[in-house]
């Protein structure tokens, strides 16, 4: 293959310089004698063009462009004619870009879809609205939660905490499952640590029972009432009291 394709071999040599298509498995390798550089051809595209030469193989080329060119316009045109039509749908390309609804990937993809086609169903219509009707009432009852249950600072640095099992689950790693809790600590504040190898096993499981550990912890940098913790090693495990 370096002997026909040159040393980058292994960038272009499945790769079809017409159609773009990066999984051709039967090529044609030739060479552009303007540039001395070879390139590679698909067995479709190959059969398909049939160039005589280079000029042939240029304006195949614009042409292609030019298609593609085409067909974006008659979607971006499409699109504009679909906003104007649904104001819910105009409200939310300016909305998503606020804070609220910054992890809102579904509505994001959504809204890609209608930059590609030009227009979304009645049923994606609603799915968006809904979507960020919920991140606003979300928001809004943490800000009543705040304001009720007002959080401390996470623990920084290697520390002995005290806090409820809110949640325990699996989660791969590098060195395969791994089991994790969320505890939430006396000023509220919550951590997210791996279950000290002393607390597996606890009868009863460990979901709702209060823990003291001692771990290294670095707080979020998005929020300071969030940890991660790290190398934990277990104090001692009592059931909460109401």
């Amino acid at each position: 293959m370096e002997r026909a394709l040159g040393a980058d071999w292994r960038a272009k040599s499945h790769r079809c310089v017409h159609c773009g298509n990066g999984m051709v498995r039967w090529i044609t390798a030739v060479l552009h004698k303007p540039t001395n550089e070879r390139v590679v051809f698909g067995a479709d595209c190959t059969e398909r063009l049939g160039f005589e030469n280079h000029q042939a193989f240029k304006l195949a080329l614009l042409k292609k462009r030019a298609a593609a060119h085409a067909e974006s316009l008659k979607a971006w045109k499409r699109r504009e004619e679909f906003v104007a039509k649904h104001p819910s749908i105009a409200a939310a390309l300016k909305a998503i870009e606020e804070p609220v609804h910054a992890g809102n990937a579904f509505v994001k993809d959504v809204l890609r879809k209608l930059d590609r086609y030009g227009s979304l169903s009645d049923k994606q219509v609603a799915a968006v609205e809904q979507s960020l009707a919920r991140d606003v009432e979300h928001a809004r009852e943490e800000g009543r939660r705040r304001a009720v249950e007002p959080k401390g600072d996470a623990p920084e640095g290697r520390q002995e905490v005290t806090g409820q099992v809110l949640s325990v689950q699996f989660r791969e790693s590098d060195w395969g499952e791994v089991l994790k809790m969320l505890v939430k600590l006396v000023n509220n504040s919550k951590v997210w640590v791996t279950v000290p190898s002393g607390a597996l096993g606890t009868d009863g499981g460990l979901k709702g029972k209060v823990i003291t550990i001692r771990a290294t912890f670095e707080r979020s940098r998005d929020d300071k009432s969030f940890a991660f913790g790290k190398r934990p090693t277990l104090v001692g495990i009592r059931e909460a009291v109401a």
